[in-house]
C-alpha cells in the first residue's frame, strides 16, 4: 500500500500483514492528509492560503504532477516536471515546468499560460500587471491575465521610463528603438545609440545611426532624420538653431526640426561681428553674409572682409572687400 502526502508524494511498502488497529491509524492519517490541503476555495484568481487550494492533492505519475481532488477525481492531469505553491507569482495561479518550458496554471485548474518560456520573471518587476519572459535569449512580456503582450524577440528591454515617461528601450540585432505602455513597437529598432531625452533639447533625443545623428521626439516619432555628421547644441550659434554638418559643410536646423540653412558653408563664424543678426560664412574660399531668419544678405563672393575697422562698415552698412588680399 502507499499513502499520498502534500509535496512529492512518498510511497511506503510493506510485506507484513497490518492489524485493524494500525490500519484504522493509517486511514485516519490518509483522511486528515487529503481535508488539510491548503486552505482557499478554488476560484479564479482569488488567493489561496496553503500551498495548493483546498481540496487538491499533489500526485505523481513517471516522474511528473498532476493534482485530484479529495474524492479522487483527476484535476490537471499529471504532465508537469515542476509545480510551484499557488500564489508564488501571482494570486491564484502556480509556475508549471513542462518538457524544460514554464507557463501557469490557475487555481480553477486551466493552463492560463502555456509552458513555453526558459524563464519568467516576477510581475510587476518591470511594468504593473505585467512579468518580462524570456526564450532562446530574447525577451518579452505576458500580462496577468495570461496574454503576450510583447512577443520574445528583444535582445534586451530597458525599465519603462529609464530613457522617458511611459516608453521602454528595446533593442534587437544590435540595434535600439521604443515600446510603449500598451507593448505598441512605436519606434523600430535602428539607431545605434539614443542619447538621453533633454541633453539638447526638452523631449528630443539624439539618435545616431551609422555614424549620422538625428532627433527622436517623446512619442517616438523621428522629428529629424539621421543625416548629420555633427550637430551642436541648440542656442550656441544662434537662439533656437543648431549647427549642423553634412558632407564637411555647415548649416542650421531650427526648433522644428528644419532645415533652415542648408548645408553648404565650409565656415561659420559667430553671429554679431559685422550686425547683430548677421554671421560671417565660407563658402569655396570666398566669403559672404547669413542672417538670422535664414537669409543669405551677402553672397559669397569675397576673398577677404576686413572686419578691423567694424565702425566704418557700420557707418557704410556694406561690405568692404580688401584690396590687400
Amino acid at each position: 500500500m502507499y499513502l499520498l502526502s502534500i509535496g512529492k508524494p512518498r510511497f511506503i511498502f510493506t510485506h507484513k500483514p497490518l492489524d485493524m488497529k494500525k490500519i484504522l491509524l493509517l486511514l485516519l492519517a490518509a483522511i486528515i492528509t487529503l481535508t488539510s490541503v491548503g486552505q482557499g476555495t478554488v476560484k479564479k484568481g482569488k488567493a489561496s492560503t496553503g500551498p495548493y487550494p483546498r481540496g487538491w492533492v499533489l500526485v505523481e505519475k513517471g516522474g511528473k504532477y498532476g493534482f485530484i481532488s479529495a474524492e479522487g477525481d483527476e484535476i490537471i492531469k499529471t504532465q508537469y516536471t515542476r509545480i510551484s505553491p499557488f500564489d508564488e507569482y501571482l494570486s491564484g495561479w502556480a509556475l508549471v515546468e513542462k518538457d524544460g518550458f514554464l507557463g501557469f496554471i490557475s487555481n480553477s485548474g486551466d493552463e492560463v499560460v502555456k509552458p513555453q518560456y526558459t524563464k519568467i520573471y516576477p510581475f510587476d518587476e518591470m511594468q504593473r500587471g505585467w512579468a518580462m519572459v524570456e526564450i532562446s535569449g530574447l525577451f518579452g512580456f505576458i500580462s496577468s491575465e495570461g496574454r503576450e503582450v510583447v512577443k520574445p524577440k528583444y535582445s534586451k528591454i530597458y525599465h519603462f521610463g529609464e530613457m522617458y515617461k511611459n516608453l521602454a528601450m528595446v533593442e534587437k540585432d544590435g540595434l535600439v528603438g521604443f515600446i510603449n505602455l500598451d507593448g505598441s513597437e512605436v519606434l523600430k529598432p535602428q539607431y545605434q545609440k539614443v542619447h538621453p531625452f533633454g541633453e539638447y533639447k526638452k523631449d528630443w533625443a539624439m539618435v545616431e545611426r551609422d555614424g549620422f545623428f538625428g532627433f527622436i521626439n517623446g512619442e517616438g516619432k523621428e522629428v529629424v532624420a539621421p543625416k548629420y555628421s555633427k550637430v551642436s547644441p541648440f542656442g550656441e550659434y544662434q537662439k533656437n538653431w543648431a549647427l549642423v554638418e553634412k558632407d564637411r559643410y555647415l548649416g542650421f536646423i531650427d526648433m522644428d526640426g528644419r532645415e533652415v540653412i542648408k548645408p553648404q558653408y565650409s565656415q561659420i563664424l559667430p553671429f554679431g561681428q559685422l550686425q547683430k543678426d548677421w554671421a560671417m560664412v565660407e563658402r569655396d574660399g570666398l566669403w559672404g553674409f547669413i542672417s538670422a531668419d535664414g537669409r543669405e544678405v551677402v553672397k559669397p563672393k569675397y576673398e577677404k572682409i576686413n572686419l578691423d575697422d567694424v565702425s566704418g562698415i557700420k557707418k557704410t552698412n556694406e561690405v568692404v572687400k580688401d584690396e590687400n588680399s
